[in-house]
């Protein structure tokens, strides 16, 4: 969340920066990354795509307003495919396994499947059993051990589970790890271990998120599972499942010369013009010039496009009436050149000794708003 924080901000300094400094670039030009490890790639190796609105075709509104969803190298998907999902164990690295040979007791005994998912029986050597169900490491079983044996009779029980696990994580009261054994857990009894209450209004937490797995994200929404009358939207969980609710999963977050600035949650199709209406601009202090719409590229490594929008000509609202708001896109105003001169001045008045003889005049336009009348 702070580095969120922190990058916003970035990205607003430079945008109202008067220097033009490297990534920035109106044409836009795109600033190649240096190849590094992911590990040491910081802020400054945003790359910054500034587009203007104003400019734009029919076609480019079509591809803005197509919705993408941050999904890094996986694929979305319908919730349907993991509705017939049956809960099995899957045997993997710290399991306690138990064997027992009914005809000879030389490799009877219990066994840690160890890091490279084998277990070591006497006489025999390493079989590997992980990523397998308890039958199908039966089956492995005596498949190798009837190189040894003749018929072998092997019956196979894990006596310790801890492999399995499955997680809740994010805007959720509990953040839990959830270790599976045998017995299935479905994801409305998960959701409760977290502490997931459906009924509350609380705005530090979430119903709607993300599910991982098997390499592929699906889009979650906790409150409407625990209020399906269809029993198959509870579904069971799997083996390194992660759930992440986040709680302004929808929101569009607006900042800057508005009379409403804030969290706003609306529904598809909603404009930018929308927007600016609903939320008021400032006319006396917005720069109506340069109205921002900073939106992640999902489609991109560490990629940022910064829609521009100049409505200084009220003809320009049919442009923004064409574009449409995301979640999680930031929509930004700043101020017009003199209100930042004259808040910079008011900041540094009250604490600095500069412009000693006329301070009786300044001072007293800080205190009525800056607009002291130097001719009276």
């Amino acid at each position: 969340m702070i580095l969120k924080i922190k990058f916003f901000f970035i990205i607003i300094f430079l945008l109202n920066s008067c220097i033009q400094l490297p990534g920035i670039d109106q044409d836009p030009k795109k600033r190649k990354l240096s190849k590094k490890l992911t590990s040491e790639y910081s802020i400054e190796d945003v790359e910054i795509n500034i587009i203007s609105l104003n400019k734009a075709t029919e076609n480019n509104f079509a591809l803005f307003n197509q919705r993408k969803v941050e999904v890094l190298d996986n694929e979305i998907v319908k919730f349907n495919d993991i509705y017939d999902y049956n809960y099995q164990y899957v045997l993997g690295t710290s399991d306690v396994v138990e064997i027992d040979l009914t005809d000879s007791d030389d490799v009877d005994g219990s066994y840690i499947i160890d890091t490279e998912g084998m277990i070591d029986l006497p006489f025999i050597g390493k079989i590997k059993i992980d990523n397998l169900t308890l039958d199908q490491a039966q089956n492995t079983l005596v498949s190798v051990i009837g190189k040894f044996y003749k018929n072998p009779d092997l019956q196979i029980s894990i006596t310790e589970y801890n492999s399995s696990k499955a997680f809740i994580l994010g805007a959720v009261r509990n953040q839990i790890t959830i270790n599976l054994d045998q017995e299935p857990i479905k994801v409305i009894e998960a959701a409760i271990q977290a502490d997931f209450n459906p009924s509350s209004d609380s705005k530090n937490f979430g119903s709607k998120g993300i599910l991982r797995r098997d390499n592929k994200v699906y889009k979650i929404d906790l409150q409407n599972t625990f209020k399906s009358t269809d029993d198959k939207e509870n579904f069971y969980l799997k083996k390194n499942d992660v759930i992440f609710i986040d709680k302004n999963s929808d929101a569009i977050h607006v900042f800057g010369e508005l009379s409403r600035p804030g969290v706003y949650y609306p529904n598809l199709d909603y404009s930018l013009t929308e927007l600016i209406s609903t939320s008021g601009l400032n006319q006396l202090t917005a720069n109506a010039k340069k109205v921002y719409v900073i939106r992640e590229n999902y489609e991109k490594f560490l990629s940022v496009d910064v829609f521009q929008l100049n409505i200084k000509n009220p003809i320009s609202l049919i442009a923004g009436k064409k574009f449409f708001l995301h979640p999680k896109d930031i929509v930004f105003i700043p101020p017009a050149p003199i209100v930042k001169w004259n808040r910079t001045i008011s900041l540094l008045l009250p604490q600095t000794d500069l412009f000693t003889s006329y301070n009786p005049i300044i001072q007293d336009g800080v205190k009525t708003g800056g607009n002291a009348n130097l001719t009276e």
